[in-house]
């Protein structure tokens, strides 16, 4: 299965330049749950010659206020007007005008970019979705371009992936991630025919989301964030200036 090392590296370049469903058990049973320490997983090639072996998506976590976030896709990864992003630059608009006030919320609802690949559990060896950031995937996609690895999804040659999860204080560090030196068969034949056939759907998992439901959101969040006497302005209509 070949890839296309230009496409490959656009993207490596996109990802170096400065500057992933509902909440069921079912649902989140299909994803790979990375633990602190060494995890090894493979990751698996795309359904064809024509799949990406991976899907890219963003995503706005808006807080409810009570502790808990609502995870939503960012409508701009499908070439859409995103009334989120609309709220996200507004609110910095406000902060460069010296309301710092709105600087966390703004930070909250960042669109982050996400990206979910197939891959085997070694422990287990079953097919997982692992989702991941920036961090780990530029180290997955700077692998790949490495002539010293290469196509690390072949599943004659390829290699095992080593993620190696630290945290520090609250916040997870990857930064001794990285393949597996010798290459490795992904399995007999008929294990990988049998891999192949339970690869997750994972461009499915990228959801356009409804234009309206994505600006009641954006709605909600910045009306209850106008209703401290602080956030009042006398100059006029303050949620129509901040959604632009």
């Amino acid at each position: 299965m070949a890839i296309d090392l230009d496409a490959l590296r656009a993207k490596h370049e996109e990802l170096t330049k400065p500057a992933g469903g509902g909440n069921n058990t079912d649902f989140l049973s299909k994803f790979f749950q990375v633990k602190e320490g060494t995890n090894i997983v493979r990751i698996l090639p795309g359904k064809d010659d024509d799949s990406l072996f991976y899907a890219e998506t963003k995503i706005h976590r808006i807080p409810d206020g009570e502790g808990m976030t609502r995870n939503v896709h960012c409508r701009k990864i499908h070439g859409e007007k995103c009334p989120l992003c609309d709220a996200y630059y507004g609110l910095w608009d406000r902060v460069n005008k010296g309301r710092k006030e709105f600087e966390t919320l703004a930070r909250q609802i960042k669109p982050r970019a996400r990206y979910y690949m197939n891959v085997l559990d070694r422990d287990t060896e079953e097919v997982k979705i692992l989702s991941v950031g920036v961090i780990l995937f530029k180290k997955v996609v700077a692998a790949m371009l490495d002539e010293d690895f290469g196509d690390i999804t072949d599943p004659a040659a390829g290699h095992d992936f080593k993620i190696v999860k630290i945290m520090e204080g609250q916040w997870p560090k990857y930064d001794q991630s990285q393949p597996r030196p010798k290459s490795e068969k992904l399995g007999t034949a008929q294990q990988v025919a049998a891999f192949m056939e339970q690869l997750h759907k994972i461009h499915e998992l990228v959801k356009l989301e409804e234009y309206e439901d994505v600006k009641q959101y954006a709605d909600n969040l910045l009306a209850s964030h106008e209703d401290s006497p602080a956030n009042k302005e006398e100059d006029g209509d303050y949620l129509s200036k901040l959604q632009g």
